[in-house]
């Protein structure tokens, strides 16, 4: 069931099926969790030495049973509506789990490793991270993907972040102002299909419904189709700053 997928991995093309898979395990099939997470050992250890810096062995390593333990917490709390990639998911929380047990390690930290807390009979952990951090791990891998997808779209109509930094309006009232404007595209539907088709802002049709200054708009036009952009969106956590 799990060996088509385990080797030359694709996270685009078998996300779903990992979604799939996850499912079931969450649905009270601990077999099958045990099977994945055996399948996934190779990629487990990769994802563990990677982030020690070090090549790990499986046996008599107390940080592949943490980074063990960090992937069946990933499958525990991997939420697939986020359209994230599960495989990425589980390599930061590998990552942070075993980041913690290096500061335990250096006595620079109070944060315990799993194994201090050990697992339970049906083999669903007890975690030492409470469920605020979680919740802050997960939104910062978010909040990386939803800046790939993002920067991605920018590049669509030749805008970069770093055209954003330099050409964003200086002051907070002008960048309400441009918001607005681009708010007044991204709900009118034939405004912001006419962006989309002709990469530019529909200036005669924009001005026919607003009294705007043809010259603002144009100064600030990279700034204005990179939020008409988050506001057509499903980029949740950027558009939330967006409101900030």
């Amino acid at each position: 069931m799990l060996r088509y997928i385990r080797k030359n991995s694709n996270l685009n093309e078998n996300n779903n099926n990992l979604s799939e898979i996850i499912d079931k395990i969450k649905s009270g099939d601990n077999e099958l969790r045990d099977k994945f997470i055996e399948d996934y050992k190779p990629f487990i250890l990769s994802c563990a030495s990677k982030a020690m810096k070090k090549y790990l062995e499986v046996e008599n390593s107390e940080e592949f049973s943490i980074a063990m333990i960090a992937f069946n917490e990933a499958i525990n709390y991997f939420d697939k509506s986020r359209k994230s990639h599960f495989l990425s998911f589980s390599e930061l929380v590998i990552k942070r789990r075993l980041i913690n047990y290096r500061k335990v390690e250096s006595k620079n930290s109070n944060i315990y490793p799993f194994s201090y807390f050990g697992e339970n009979e049906d083999n669903n952990l007890e975690s030492s991270m409470t469920e605020e951090c979680i919740k802050l791990n997960f939104t910062q891998f978010e909040a990386r993907e939803e800046i790939i997808v993002f920067t991605q779209r920018l590049g669509e109509f030749g805008i970069t972040l770093n055209d954003l930094i330099k050409k964003s309006p200086k002051h907070n009232d002008s960048k309400k102002m441009m918001i607005e404007i681009a708010r007044i595209i991204a709900e009118n539907d034939y405004l912001y299909e006419k962006l989309i088709r002709k990469m530019r802002i529909p200036m005669p049709e924009l001005i026919s419904h607003i009294k705007v200054n043809k010259r603002t708009v144009e100064r600030n036009k990279k700034y204005i189709i990179a939020a008409c952009i988050v506001l057509r969106s499903d980029l949740d956590i950027i558009k939330e700053f967006l409101k900030d």
